[in-house]
């Protein structure tokens, strides 16, 4: 397996770890707070976590020439669709992250850039986050171009055999 594929697999991995983490605080918070937001935080943190878990299950599976047929593309396709709508959602965090970062010294009368780390790991977090989710989406669609060139490249039927 080529080293691309590699850290794919890591990055898909730390995104798995990190919106399962956010899904269930979400969902904790939910009861805590009783707000309706933090439904729609955990759902769609699971399914960024979803979709991270199918990209390491058709990267070990169908990996370098199995296509993606039946139940497998039918979740595959809902998944890469849903996942504008979950990149719209980071889009969302980001920005907030970004005007409370940009509130914050006008309130102290600092620059922003004199904000302690902390201040910023949040920011940092849902940048990384997004950067990981465009990863994984141009790596889905990079697996899917691959496998089915790859299939249909490896692929004899049994009169070219006979051929041969």
């Amino acid at each position: 397996m080529r080293l691309n594929w590699n850290l794919f697999k890591v990055v898909c991995f730390l995104q798995m770890l990190a919106t399962a983490f956010f899904a269930i605080t979400a969902f904790i918070t939910l009861f805590q707070a009783s707000d309706i937001y933090f439904l729609f935080e955990s759902i769609a943190f699971a399914l960024m976590s979803s979709l991270a878990i199918l990209a390491l299950n058709i990267l070990g599976s169908n990996y370098p020439d199995k296509p993606i047929t039946g139940r497998q593309k039918s979740i595959f396709n809902w998944l890469f669709l849903l996942n504008f709508l979950l990149l719209t959602f980071l889009f969302g965090l980001v920005f907030a992250e970004y005007g409370l970062m940009r509130s914050l010294p006008h309130l102290a009368g600092q620059s922003i850039f004199s904000l302690s780390f902390e201040l910023w790991l949040p920011f940092l977090i849902n940048v990384s986050l997004l950067i990981f989710q465009f990863i994984i989406l141009y790596g889905l669609y990079s697996i899917r171009r691959q496998l089915y060139i790859n299939f249909f490249k490896n692929k004899r039927f049994e009169f070219e055999s006979e051929a041969l």
